[in-house]
């Protein structure tokens, strides 16, 4: 709730600063994500904890991202930029099923589907940006092949919040964007096994790169 008032104060203010702003641009942007995780194996046991799975990262494919952003110029440098995007993350995991006398080991793949808010705050030195902000990030779907697995739920937050900084660059009216971005929460911190809440021992950490058209 704290997280879904603060940023719900982010986008008023953002409206504020808009009926003042200098200038006004807005575009369009598409862009990939290459998630950067490295956690340890995660143990999962069932009630009576009796070791069931072990569960790790294989692999954190490729993300893609689409949607707009609309840039307030308040200022000679300052800006305000926030976004709406629709985002696609895959990630590969490998599991070992311990069930059976002879354990198990499966390639299983996760897909999910979010509609990201960043907002970010920067300087512009001619066609250079420097930036940071937060960004706020809603589910809205997703297919799971652990599933197929007892004791395997979802449950997503309705609102995860992060961070993201980094630096642009335009020419004309092409936009390039290169950002680092945070997750505040675990990996994966929307997994349950038999009931219980479980995520990897690292935060998810993803590298972006966006190009843009202003109208």
């Amino acid at each position: 709730m704290k997280k879904s008032i603060i940023f719900a104060l982010a986008l008023l203010f953002c409206a504020s600063v808009s009926t003042t702003a200098q200038n006004f641009k807005w575009g369009i942007k598409a862009g990939i994500s290459s998630s950067d995780v490295k956690p340890s194996d995660l143990l999962i046991a069932n009630n009576d904890d009796v070791q069931r799975f072990v569960l790790n990262v294989k692999d954190a494919k490729y993300g893609l991202n689409l949607g707009a952003f609309f840039r307030f110029k308040t200022g000679k440098h300052f800006f305000i930029q926030p976004e709406v995007q629709i985002n696609s993350v895959r990630t590969d995991y490998e599991i070992q099923d311990f069930k059976t006398a002879q354990p198990v080991t499966e390639l299983v793949t996760e897909s999910y589907h979010n509609i990201n808010v960043p907002i970010n705050m920067g300087f512009k030195f001619g066609p250079l940006r420097f930036q940071g902000g937060a960004i706020g990030s809603y589910h809205i779907g997703g297919k799971s092949q652990l599933e197929d697995y007892e004791g395997y739920t979802q449950e997503f937050k309705p609102l995860a919040v992060g961070w993201q900084a980094g630096i642009g660059l335009d020419i004309w009216k092409l936009n390039f964007d290169f950002r680092y971005e945070g997750d505040f929460g675990n990996y994966a911190d929307h997994m349950q096994f038999f009931g219980n809440n479980v995520a990897f021992d690292d935060k998810e950490k993803q590298m972006k790169f966006a190009i843009g058209w202003t109208f």
